[in-house]
């Protein structure tokens, strides 16, 4: 039986680069009835996608470098290794942000797409989800520092062996995309390799 729940009231806390809903709110117990009212803030976090970039003739992926705030004080290097991605705007579809992205922060173009699947971030306390894909690349000649200024974005590409990438994982390739993009890809690489290979 699917569980109820209800919105008492909500007010906006915060209404900056993160946008801070504040709920009063109930729901339905496992063990039947209405548990009691709590109240929970949550970041209104948009739909994001994120692309994991593989070049199967060169047996490498394509990431990104950046300093992320999340990271400082909590890492011993606050820039991580990351997949590319960005957030959905109003009438885009996924596969067009893909491809935007991965031209804005590595220059290189996608040659196809396979849909990995959708997830939370932080469904404790934020509304935002990530379509995660893997995209193959033709990694030659990629490299260098991209994004947009009008971002702040410094964003540097690393090339890196499918092994070493995931030799990285939990360590600086340790945020939710990377994560489950290598480790799919850790699955699935020879069977992308025989359908995207020349």
């Amino acid at each position: 039986m699917k569980k109820r729940y209800q919105i008492l009231s909500m007010e906006a806390a915060h209404n900056g680069f993160l946008k801070l809903k504040s709920y009063l709110l109930q729901h339905e117990c496992f063990e039947g009835g209405w548990c009691p009212q709590v109240r929970r803030e949550r970041v209104e976090g948009k739909h994001a996608v994120s692309v994991l970039l593989y070049d199967p003739e060169e047996d490498v992926v394509v990431l990104i470098e950046q300093f992320r705030i999340g990271a400082m004080g909590h890492a011993d290097d606050p820039w991580l290794l990351e997949t590319v991605g960005g957030y959905m705007e109003d009438g885009e579809v996924a596969e067009a942000v893909a491809s935007r992205e991965t031209r804005e922060e590595t220059g290189c173009e996608l040659l196809a797409l396979e849909f990995i699947g959708r997830f939370f971030t932080t469904p404790g306390w934020c509304g935002e989800r990530i379509s995660l894909y893997c995209g193959r690349v033709d990694s030659t000649g990629a490299g260098g520092v991209h994004g947009l200024d009008h971002e702040g974005e410094d964003i540097l590409v690393r090339v890196m062996p499918r092994e070493a990438a995931l030799g990285e994982l939990f360590r600086r390739a340790n945020s939710t995309s990377i994560v489950v993009g290598l480790q799919w890809l850790s699955q699935h690489w020879r069977e992308l390799q025989q359908r995207w290979g020349s």
